[in-house]
């Protein structure tokens, strides 16, 4: 049984002035102990962009009280069906039912004011507010004085008293006076579930909230997420199975725009369909095809020795060293905030200062900046960073084709068959794994034989992962230097000649 709504921590006597609005309701109304228990509907949902079906004739009922889990390889259209619910995409057809009442034509603010609030892919919060100021503008906001910059004292005491009853209640209370930039990915998203706490909220939709954590993070998240379930019901896009086997009622597959199964995890993880179209085709034998380059390959391609790097006065890499032979993949593994993706910023010199030696194909390259690029370094960083207002193809032939000659469109097409059916549509409606594939096709046109990958398997599929994994064994049978940094262990250790 979930708890009521009012186990939400609450010190009402010390409100003022605003207390009656920041307060939580002590219950849910009347209506809706007597209503149904489907508290989220969706009839037949469409979503058409030019001549893409990316959402196709979806049925959804979404329990009261439960937490509901949307899954399915990139591309399905989670995070689509996630924009129409909160009509950040206007529907194509379809009807959308909320507590009974037809959400179809309302507008965003007019939703998170029913009780539906959603979270992002990429954490949202303020980095330069404390984790407090977090919270307290959220509370602001709802209560429409965010811009009231003159009140009293007691009006801020009262936002000051409920902002920290909703950090104690997700476990931040001790982190409340530091700078939003300063904690780590997983206390960030902890931060969004409070500030959308403070709204109030039915209905909370979570998208990929443990993307990117190690995993002590992930266990946090995922208790975190029971908790605030008390009262509440949540729908969640989620690819880490062991979060959606553990916290999961009910779990809804899509697979091109199009639901292919519903049931608990039991159910759909037997399900062949979900087997083959999320998990993909498991291949025995790959586990073992990585050290067998390195020694074949012999030849050194990129040195990296006694590398120190600085932002600001902050001393991040203490000397960092490793090699990479032509045609290895080197995998570089660790917690977030140990200085992965600081190396590979560093041997790019996109740092701050820094110190030692980079040698690429034995030339020193530890004062250059964007000549590495033209040296054939290819950087794929973790946001990605194509040009959402582009198609798919204006992006692959964008980068300017240096050192000895990059990948051919043909030949981009033939490893990444997914860009050839996406290739007149624009960045943004293109899946994470489409993204990501793009990220990767953009810097083999350039040339770039000596590849930098960023946490490239981040919240991608299973299928999608598996895939990717395929494309870097042929790039390393055909040569290419391939440094990998991963938090997906079982990931990188079939690909990895050294970690």
């Amino acid at each position: 049984m979930h708890a009521p709504y009012c186990q939400l921590p609450s010190h009402a006597d010390t409100f003022a002035v605003d207390a009656e609005r920041i307060a939580p309701p002590d219950k849910m109304t009347a209506a809706h102990d007597s209503a149904t228990d489907c508290i989220l509907e969706t009839r037949d949902l469409v979503k058409e962009f030019k001549d893409f079906v990316a959402v196709n004739g979806v049925d959804l009922r979404i329990r009261r009280g439960h937490i509901h889990a949307l899954i399915g390889p990139n591309g399905a259209g989670k995070t689509t069906c996630f924009n129409l619910l909160t009509k950040f995409l206007e529907p194509t057809s379809g009807r959308i039912l909320f507590n009974g009442h037809d959400i179809t034509d309302d507008k965003p603010a007019h939703i998170a004011r029913r009780g539906i609030v959603r979270s992002f892919q990429i954490s949202a919060v303020f980095p330069h507010l404390t984790v407090l100021e977090n919270v307290r503008l959220a509370l602001q906001g709802r209560l429409g004085t965010a811009f009231h910059f003159w009140r009293s004292k007691r009006s801020l005491d009262t936002l000051n008293a409920r902002a920290m009853e909703l950090l104690g209640y997700v476990d931040l209370a001790s982190f409340a006076d530091l700078i939003t930039v300063e904690m780590p990915y997983g206390r960030k998203r902890a931060i969004e579930i409070a500030t959308t706490l403070a709204l109030e909220l039915e209905l909370m939709l979570l998208d990929e909230p443990t993307q990117g954590m190690g995993h002590e993070d992930v266990d946090r998240v995922m208790q975190l997420i029971k908790k605030v379930s008390q009262g509440r019901t949540i729908l969640m896009v989620e690819h880490n199975m062991k979060v959606v086997a553990g916290i999961s009622d009910a779990i809804t597959v899509l697979a091109r725009g199009s639901v292919l199964a519903e049931g608990s995890y039991t159910e759909v993880a037997k399900d062949p369909q979900v087997i083959e179209a999320y998990m993909g085709k498991r291949t025995r034998g790959s586990a073992g095809s990585a050290g067998m380059n390195a020694k074949k390959a012999g030849t050194e391609s990129l040195r990296v020795s006694d590398l120190h790097a600085f932002y600001g006065e902050s001393h991040i890499l203490h000397g960092v060293s490793f090699t990479v032979n032509r045609g290895e993949c080197v995998s570089l593994l660790g917690r977030n905030g140990a200085g992965r993706t600081t190396t590979l910023r560093a041997i790019l010199g996109l740092t701050g200062r820094r110190s030692g030696s980079v040698m690429l194909n034995g030339r020193e390259i530890i004062g250059w900046t964007h000549k590495i690029a033209h040296l054939g370094v290819g950087y794929c960083p973790e946001e990605r960073g194509i040009y959402a207002s582009l198609s798919c193809e204006e992006n692959l032939r964008l980068p300017p084709v240096v050192a000895n000659g990059g990948m051919s469109m043909d030949e981009i097409y033939a490893m990444f068959p997914n860009l050839e059916e996406r290739r007149a549509s624009q960045g943004t409606r293109l899946s994470g794994g489409e993204q990501q594939m793009l990220a990767m096709a953009r810097i083999l046109r350039t040339g770039a034989r000596v590849l930098l990958l960023d946490e490239i398997s981040e919240g991608l599929a299973p299928v999608t992962v598996e895939k990717l994994g395929q494309i870097i064994r042929r790039l390393k049978d055909q040569g290419f230097t391939i440094v990998l940094v991963e938090q997906n262990f079982r990931f990188a250790a079939p690909l990895a000649d050294r970690m």
